[in-house]
């Protein structure tokens, strides 16, 4: 069973892209999710059609979950530059649900 805490995911898809269910236009996308748990269908296609996938915790803290380069499975929220990122992206996102 998932441990049950909230958090939001921030897709970056960056091109036009339709993966027979669901079209997504380049952009950010923002949707509430679990931190340990599974993600609902069209999050998962989100997912797949995205180039990098930000969490933010619900103790406020970002770890990239899918294009994390460098960063591996640790925080980000102590690299300033990796803030500045996240901080665009964040105030860009589209909410979804």
């Amino acid at each position: 069973m998932a441990k049950i805490n909230n958090c939001t995911y921030y897709f970056e898809i960056d091109e036009d892209t339709h993966d027979g269910i669901n079209r997504w236009s380049k952009g950010v996308y923002a949707s509430e999710g679990y931190t340990g748990g599974y993600f609902v269908g069209w999050q998962t296609r989100a997912l797949w059609a995205s180039k990098r996938v930000w969490r933010q915790g619900p103790k406020g803290g970002i770890k990239i979950v899918k294009g994390r380069g460098q960063h591996g499975y640790a925080y980000v929220t102590k690299d300033e530059e990796m803030m500045k990122k996240f901080m665009w992206v964040k105030l860009s996102a589209q909410t979804l649900k």
